[in-house]
């Protein structure tokens, strides 16, 4: 009976500390996503900047 209560117990942990970890995981990638459009956004400007440059 001890060896159930101390199972459940465990696997509750490691469920809840998952879970912690996924939901820290998860609030950042809306600034990963802001981060990659915004390196995006740069070097698709550096490329037309040195087309117009080339063409001039």
């Amino acid at each position: 009976m001890d060896a159930a209560i101390l199972s459940i117990l465990g696997v509750a942990t490691v469920a809840a500390i998952a879970l912690f970890s996924l939901k820290g995981l998860l609030d950042q990638v809306p600034d990963l996503v802001k981060s990659w459009r915004r390196a995006k956004r740069a070097f698709s400007d550096d490329v037309e900047q040195e087309s117009t440059e080339d063409e001039a």
